[in-house]
C-alpha cells in the first residue's frame, strides 16, 4: 500500500501547503492568531484572553483552550507568521493519525466472511476522503477553532471505542487480577474519552459534546456488549469536571459571559443569523458529494461495486450516524456556517471508506503490481510538482493587496500603540485583525480624531480626515498613515 499512502500524503500536500505557505489568511485565523500570540506575551489571561485595546479586550466569544493550546507555539517559535500555520499543520496531522487509530481498532482481529480487502492497510482511503473535503482545509489553512475541536473529537471517539472494545467479561478460568485489569482498563479509556469532550467543549462550546454518544454508537461493533460501565465513566467524568469549572471563580464567570455574549444570542437568532439549512446544505453538499464522487471513481475504477459485509456496513452505519449526532444538532441555532461540521468530518470519512473499502480493494487488485505502482507514482509526482509550483507563485495567496498596502506601512507604523480610523471603517475587521496581528496595533473609531497617528482607507474616503493630519506614507495606496498635530 506504499504508493497510495504516498498519494495521501500528496494530495494533503496539494490542497494545504500551497495556502499555508503564503501569508494572507481567513480574517478569523489572523483573530484568533492574534489572540494566542497575545496570551503568550503576557496580554490576557487564560480565562480572560485580550484581542486589542479597543475590540474585546476581554475576548469572551469562544472558550479560551484553543487560543491557550496555540499560545504555547507562540511562546516556543516566537512571533512569526508561520506559527499559526505550523499549528494548524500539526492539529490535522494529529487527526489523521487518530482516524488512521480508530480504523485500525475497528478492523483488529480475524476478517469476516466478504472482507479480505477491508483491512488496516486501507485507512489511506479514510484519511483521502476526508481531505477531500474542501471545508476541512479551508478550515485547517484558515487556522480555525473547528480543527481544535475534530483532534479532541476524534480523539474522544477513538478512547471511546478501544473502552467499548475492551472486553470486560474475562474469558473462563482467567485469574481475578487480570479480569479486573480489564475492566479498569474499559474505564480508564472511558475517563479519557470524557477529558477529551471536556476540551473539545472549552475550545468551541456544546459543538464538541457529541462524543457523549460514542459508547451507545458503538455498542454493535464485535466485542462492544459492555457499554453501560464505558458510558458511566465518561458522563461522570464529563459532570465532575464541570462542576470543578463551575466552583471556579474565573472559570465560571468567564464561561458565563461566553454564554450570555455568544451561545444564547446566536441560539435565539440575535447574532449573525444565516440561513436556517445552511448545515444541511454544506453536508450534502460540502461533504456527502465529494465522498460520493470519490466512491464513483472507486468504482469505476474496480469496474464493479463490491458490496460490504452485513458487519461492515452495520459499522459504517454506526460511523455515520455519529457524525449525524456532530451535525445535526447546529440546526438549533440561527447562527450557522459550513465549518461548524469539521469535527464530525473525520467520522463520516470513517463510514465512507469502511463502505467502499472492498470496492477499492478489488480496484486494487485490477491495477497489478508494477502497473500500479507506476501509474500512482506518476499522479503522486505531478501533485508534488504542482504544490510546489503553487506554494511558490504569488498569485495564490488571498489579501494581497491588503499585505501589500501593510508591507508599505511597515517601516513607520508606531507598533503597540493605538491609531485613529473613521467609523466608516470600523467594521472592516481584516483591518483590525491584520493591524492587530502585525503591528500590535489598536485602531480607535469612537476617539480617532484625539489620536496622535490616524489611519485613511479608500474605504472611508476624506469625511472623518482630521484636518491636523498629514501623510507619511504614500498617499496612492489604499492605506494611508497619517502623523497628526496635536495642540499642547
Amino acid at each position: 500500500m506504499t504508493p497510495f499512502r504516498l498519494l495521501t500524503f500528496a494530495a494533503f500536500a496539494a490542497v494545504t501547503l500551497p495556502r499555508l505557505a503564503h501569508r494572507g489568511m481567513f480574517v478569523d485565523g489572523v483573530t484568533y492568531a492574534s489572540i494566542a500570540r497575545n496570551l503568550a506575551e503576557g496580554w490576557g489571561s487564560f480565562w480572560s484572553p485580550s484581542y486589542t485595546a479597543n475590540i474585546y479586550p476581554r475576548f469572551h466569544e469562544h472558550p479560551p483552550l484553543g487560543f491557550w493550546l496555540q499560545s504555547w507555539w507562540f511562546r516556543t517559535f516566537g512571533d512569526h507568521l508561520f506559527v499559526e500555520r505550523l499549528y494548524a499543520l500539526t492539529i490535522a496531522l494529529g487527526t489523521a493519525g487518530l482516524m488512521v487509530l480508530i480504523w485500525r481498532r475497528v478492523h483488529a482481529g480475524p476478517a469476516q466472511s466478504g472482507e479480505q480487502h477491508v483491512t488496516g492497510d486501507l485507512e489511506w482511503v479514510a484519511i483521502l476522503l476526508w481531505i477531500a473535503v474542501p471545508v476541512v482545509s479551508f478550515a485547517l489553512v484558515g487556522n480555525l477553532l473547528e480543527t481544535t475541536v475534530a483532534l479532541f473529537t476524534t480523539a474522544a471517539c477513538w478512547a471511546a471505542l478501544n473502552a467499548v472494545a475492551e472486553r470486560t467479561k474475562a474469558p473462563p478460568f482467567t485469574p481475578r487480577p487480570q479480569a479486573e485489569t480489564r475492566a479498569w482498563t474499559a474505564t480508564g479509556w472511558s475517563v479519557i474519552s470524557g477529558l477529551c469532550v471536556v476540551a473539545a467543549g472549552l475550545t468551541k462550546g456544546p459543538v464538541g459534546l457529541f462524543p457523549l454518544a460514542a459508547p451507545i454508537a458503538f455498542l454493535r461493533l464485535p466485542g462492544g456488549r459492555h457499554v453501560w460501565r464505558s458510558l458511566v465513566a465518561q458522563w461522570i467524568t464529563v459532570g465532575v469536571c464541570a462542576l470543578l469549572l463551575w466552583t471556579s471563580g474565573d472559570a465560571r464567570a468567564s464561561l458565563t459571559e461566553y454564554l450570555t455574549q455568544q451561545l444564547v444570542p446566536a441560539l435565539a437568532g440575535q447574532r449573525e443569523v444565516s440561513g436556517s439549512l445552511t448545515i444541511l446544505k454544506t453536508l450534502l453538499q460540502g461533504v456527502i458529494l465529494p465522498m460520493a464522487g470519490a466512491c464513483v471513481l472507486a468504482v469505476g475504477a474496480a469496474r464493479r461495486f463490491a458490496l460490504p459485509s452485513r458487519s461492515m456496513l452495520e459499522r459504517a452505519l454506526l460511523f455515520f450516524l455519529l457524525g449525524l449526532a456532530g451535525t445535526l444538532p447546529i440546526l438549533a441555532s440561527a447562527k450557522q456556517a459550513g465549518h461548524y461540521l469539521v469535527p464530525a468530518v473525520p467520522l463520516f470519512a470513517v463510514a465512507a471508506a469502511l463502505f467502499i473499502g472492498p470496492t477499492v480493494g478489488e480496484g486494487i487488485d485490477r491495477l497489478g503490481t508494477a502497473r500500479r505502482r507506476r501509474a500512482i507514482n506518476i499522479v503522486s509526482a505531478v501533485l508534488a510538482l504542482g504544490t510546489l509550483a503553487a506554494s511558490l507563485s504569488p498569485a495564490i495567496g488571498r489579501d494581497r493587496q491588503r499585505l501589500a498596502d501593510l508591507d508599505a506601512l511597515a517601516s513607520t507604523v508606531p507598533q503597540g500603540q493605538t491609531i485613529g480610523i473613521c467609523p466608516e471603517s470600523n467594521d472592516d475587521w481584516g483591518l483590525h485583525a491584520w493591524f492587530e496581528r502585525r503591528f500590535h496595533v489598536s485602531l480607535d473609531a469612537a476617539g480617532g480624531q484625539r489620536r496622535d497617528w490616524f489611519l485613511w482607507t479608500a474605504r472611508a474616503g476624506n469625511g472623518c480626515l482630521p484636518a491636523t493630519c498629514a501623510a507619511v506614507t504614500d498617499a496612492g495606496r489604499q492605506l494611508v498613515l497619517m502623523k497628526c498635530r496635536r495642540a499642547d
